[in-house]
């Protein structure tokens, strides 16, 4: 099946097609390789020329549109984690819906960009009664760089929480070092109603792992060593880091992760979520960005 914005952009380097019931887009310049799929404004893949994929995917994961494509960087708006009401989804709502291309463009300096949006409409409003338009805006060129606007439609402020839920493609997640989340504040959420603690040293991811840090806006490194790179994560706007991997057992529950595909990513997501809400006022907007690089070690 022919995607239907082929013909409406012809852009150096972009081509659309389809995978089962969802639209995807593809990105190749002199930077980068990169994948996204309209359905949640899902970017799938990224990877820097003679670089391995910086994101992960998994091989079971569903593209016929009836879910999220499990793996990439998922949109987690305007809620993070459970909703506060029974029945609706957890993770809000804009990962499930299908988003349209506004534009395509090359740059001068070679860089490609794609915005895709969404906006409020009669079934949003029946589970988050707020008139909204949400963008994002994918920057590939050495790095990549996204960046989510929330947009308030409505006469009154609107609280949100969010993600950028991104499953990073690692050798080996046991271990492995994350760099920058020192000084924090730490929520174990694997443990019921585990005290907030200062996050003094380096976090060494030993899956099963479900820990936010709190008032954390600074640059993250991800220390990818068995695959000689560190991965950098530079955020703005972004007071909250999630770190996440099921590990062995609680794998197991999820149909779309094969049981032994824990060992192939870690999560480590950029937002602001739980005490750092975030107060959009009337008729204005909230931008949140996060840029990904790889840096090759040795």
């Amino acid at each position: 099946m022919t995607s239907k914005y082929a013909k409406q952009f012809d852009v150096e380097g972009v081509k659309f097609t389809t995978r089962d019931g969802v639209e995807l887009i593809h990105i190749e310049n002199q930077f980068a390789k990169a994948t996204i799929t309209t359905y949640g404004a899902t970017v799938l893949s990224f990877i820097p020329i003679g670089q391995r994929d910086v994101l992960w995917v998994s091989d079971t994961a569903v593209y016929d549109g009836t879910k999220p494509v499990r793996g990439g960087v998922p949109i987690c708006w305007p809620w993070f984690g459970a909703a506060n009401q029974p029945g609706l989804p957890a993770h809000g709502f804009v990962r499930n819906m299908v988003w349209q291309v506004e534009k395509v463009g090359k740059l001068e300096n070679g860089e490609t960009r794609i915005s895709l949006v969404c906006k409020s409409n009669q079934e949003t409003l029946k589970v988050w009664p707020h008139e909204f338009e949400l963008k994002l805006c994918v920057q590939v060129n050495s790095s990549l760089t996204l960046t989510l606007t929330t947009v308030n439609l409505g006469d009154e402020p609107v609280e949100i929480t969010e993600a950028l839920h991104t499953y990073f493609a690692v050798a080996n997640p046991i271990g492995l070092p994350i760099k920058g989340l020192e000084n924090s504040t730490h929520l174990d959420k694997l443990i019921e109603n585990a005290p907030a603690e200062v996050q003094k040293e380096v976090v060494v991811l030993n899956p099963a792992k479900d820990s936010v840090y709190l008032n954390q806006a600074g640059e993250i490194s991800i220390v990818d060593s068995d695959n000689s790179r560190e991965i950098i994560i530079e955020k703005r706007n972004s007071q909250s880091s999630v770190v996440w991997n099921p590990g062995p057992e609680i794998v197991k529950g999820f149909a779309d992760i094969d049981d032994q595909a824990w060992l192939e990513f870690a999560c480590v997501e950029s937002g602001n979520v739980l005490d750092n809400v975030i107060t959009v006022p009337a008729h204005s907007e909230h931008l949140l960005s996060v840029k990904y690089s790889v840096k090759t070690t040795l």
